[in-house]
């Protein structure tokens, strides 16, 4: 898996050298950013929720899950049904970039993108950073600002805050909320709960560390 994408990334560099200066340098101030603010570093019960929810096989890929990809695909051609695929590489390119276009181009260029993630940001920074840059909903733009808005300091967050307001990186909460997508923020909260109680005895967090990691860039 990790020999695939550091072939990727090798043609990423050749044929997207113009795009990845410019995202690096995105990258680049995220990261620089992260590093002096630690103190408002979102927990490390929140990037292990988000790890289980949206990439368990964080710490196994270098950007690029290939069974994720395997698995998505099968089920589009077999059931119809699409599936993501997406690691939180590829999730923080496409915030960085902001492009959201649903096309196959999008995708693929999402994907080489990732391989050269990690060139900037080291690994086990990637899973806050995504939590500081995350949709959440409205006016929820980021970990600290959906705390906020529902009315939470960080450091006083319960297990059950913490996974709903992951849940709502699936889920963003609209400016006035249904019953119907509250109903879905508790049921992903719930199930990201029990993938964490899962995942802890499986040691999937293991890469994951208390102080900031530099990066030489």
């Amino acid at each position: 898996m990790k020999g695939f994408a550091r072939v990727v990334a090798i043609v990423a560099l050749w044929f997207m050298r113009r795009e990845w200066l410019e995202l690096s340098e995105h990258l680049t101030r995220a990261y620089k950013s992260h590093k002096d603010d630690y103190a408002g570093c979102p927990s490390r019960l929140a990037q292990q929720l988000l790890i289980s929810g949206e990439d368990h096989r964080f710490f196994g890929h270098n950007g690029i899950d290939l069974i994720a990809v395997c698995r998505a695909v099968w089920r589009g051609v077999v059931f119809r049904r699409p599936e993501g695929a997406s690691t939180i590489e590829m999730q923080v390119v496409r915030v960085v970039s902001g492009r959201y276009e649903r096309t196959l181009a999008r995708k693929v260029r999402e994907m080489a993108l990732a391989t050269l993630v990690t060139r900037v940001i080291p690994k086990e920074a990637l899973p806050a950073i995504y939590l500081r840059l995350g949709y959440f909903g409205w006016r929820k733009n980021g970990f600290s600002a959906a705390c906020r808005c529902i009315g939470r300091y960080p450091e006083s967050l319960t297990p059950v805050d913490t996974a709903q307001l992951v849940a709502r990186l699936k889920y963003p909460e609209p400016r006035k909320i249904s019953a119907y997508r509250r109903a879905q923020i508790d049921i992903r909260a719930r199930h990201l709960l029990r993938l964490h109680a899962r995942h802890r005895l499986h040691h999937t967090y293991l890469g994951l560390v208390r102080k900031p990691a530099y990066a030489t860039i």
